[in-house]
Order: C-alpha cells, then sequence, then structure tokens
C-alpha cells in the first residue's frame, strides 16, 4: 500500500494474511520502483537500485494524469502538484463554474478524499442534483461523501475489510460482503444476474479453484 493511502491501517492484516498464504509472498517494503521493462522491474531501496528479472508484472500503484485532464485550459493554481483539478465543495471548477469534475481526477481542498470508487459515485450524485439545481435557478449545494470503509482481496475466497472505519475482518465471511457490495454498485439488472449466477457456481463447484 502506497504511504498516504486510505487502506493503510489495513497493513497489518493484509501481512499477517500473506504470512499464512500457501503461496510464497515476499513484501518489498519502503521501495520506490524508477523503471518497468517487459522482462523485468528496477526498484529503489536505502539507497541502492535493485533489478528483478519478472515473467508478468501487474501494476495496481496508480497511473498518472488523463491526457484530456492535462491539456485543459485550467491554471497551475487550479491544479495540484500532480495535475489533478481542484474543486470547489460543490465540485465546480473554480475558473469554469458551469463545469463540474469528480473522482480520482480532482481535489477538494477543503477537505481532501481518497481516489476510489465510492467516493467518486457519490460525488456523480452530487453533480447531478447540483446540475438540476443550475438549471431550475435554484443554490447548489456542497457534496456530501460519507466512506462506508474499505474492502480488498487477499486471493481466492478471501479478503479484508475496515467497516465504517470502526471494524476490521478478515476471511471467506468478508469475501461474500465485498462480493454483495460489489453488486450493489453495477450498472443494470442483467449484470447483476450475471455476475450472481457466476459466483454462485463458482460458490457451489469451487470452479476458481480447480
Amino acid at each position: 500500500m502506497l504511504q498516504g493511502d486510505i487502506n493503510v491501517h489495513l497493513r497489518e492484516a493484509v501481512s499477517q494474511a500473506f504470512a499464512k498464504s500457501s503461496i510464497s509472498i515476499e513484501l518489498i517494503l519502503g521501495a520506490s520502483v524508477t523503471k518497468v521493462t517487459p522482462d523485468s522491474v528496477t526498484y529503489e531501496q536505502n539507497g541502492q537500485t535493485l533489478t528483478i528479472e519478472t515473467n508478468t508484472t501487474i501494476w495496481s500503484a496508480g497511473t498518472a494524469t488523463n491526457p484530456l485532464i492535462e491539456n485543459l485550459a485550467i491554471s497551475p493554481e487550479n491544479r495540484t502538484k500532480n495535475g489533478s483539478l481542484k474543486v470547489l465543495p460543490t465540485l465546480q471548477l473554480p475558473e469554469f463554474p458551469e463545469v463540474f469534475a469528480a473522482g480520482d481526477c480532482t481535489m477538494l481542498s477543503s477537505d481532501p478524499l481518497p481516489a476510489t470508487a465510492q467516493v467518486a459515485y457519490q460525488q456523480g450524485k452530487a453533480i447531478a442534483h447540483n446540475l438540476n439545481a443550475m438549471i431550475k435557478g435554484h443554490s447548489l449545494t456542497p457534496a456530501q461523501v460519507k466512506l462506508r470503509g474499505s474492502m480488498m482481496k487477499l486471493g481466492i475466497e478471501k479478503s479484508v475489510a475496515n467497516i465504517f472505519d470502526r471494524f476490521e475482518v478478515t476471511g471467506h465471511s468478508v469475501h461474500l460482503i465485498r462480493e454483495g457490495t460489489y453488486l450493489q454498485l453495477l450498472p443494470t439488472p442483467i449484470h447483476d444476474f450475471k455476475v450472481t449466477t457466476n459466483w454462485i457456481v463458482d460458490e457451489i463447484f469451487h470452479r476458481h479453484s480447480q
């Protein structure tokens, strides 16, 4: 997990789960990746530059700013140091109040939020509400985002979660909670049906472990 990540408080639970895993997992901590090639990863750690030969590299440490966002005519003072757009509490762009922005391409200076799907979903609803208010000539409302916690997979049928920043849980039960939460966020009933059917088959026949 990256420094400052919303899931930092789950580090200990994740480390313990990896230690108990039947598959050998080596954690390289306090390192910064400097180069990725088709067959290697180079990183710096404690002042040394090291290279690991790889067959497969899966990158999950974030992405660069999208070119669409980079090329917008927004002044530097209304951007963060990594190029994200600063927005008002109503999610409007300060220089273009008729334009709204949300998700991981934005930063609310007064209350920074993690770049996660649950934040983007809630901000999207807030923007829809404010667009409707703007059309009708009503006052706009600051976006209210309530973090419900965080969940992540740790392998087949195992997950770890922090629920409402109060309860930390791990194991198969969290795996089921995560799947149920995922279903709530799917866009259409047909997506719900397809995913639910596949998961039921997996749970009954353990297809994923064959």
